[in-house]
């Protein structure tokens, strides 16, 4: 199915050298399947912004979130600078 990733494969080799071949091939054959996210993230995206509600909803969830991260780190920098913490914490 595309953009599904589901189920698990493993392989049992007699040798060490069928291993290394067997590795070899898989490594063929998952290499599409990393190059190919799963559309679920997709479909998401496009039911949340494709509705004005359901995106009006969102920014003002993202919005309250990177209000709180702000937030967060500012008081983490005033704890540090205020308990002497070595270091600048210009960064934060």
């Amino acid at each position: 199915l595309y953009g599904e990733r589901i189920g698990m494969l493993h392989v049992v080799c007699g040798s060490a050298d069928a291993a290394k071949a067997v590795l070899s091939q898989l490594k063929m054959v998952i290499r599409p399947m990393y190059s190919s996210p799963p559309i679920h993230g997709a479909l998401l995206v496009e039911r949340i912004l494709g509705d004005p509600d359901s995106l009006a909803a969102w920014k003002t969830e993202l919005t309250g979130m990177a209000d709180r991260i702000l937030e967060v780190r500012s008081l983490l920098r005033k704890g540090l600078e205020e308990k002497g913490t070595p270091g600048t914490w210009n960064h934060i």
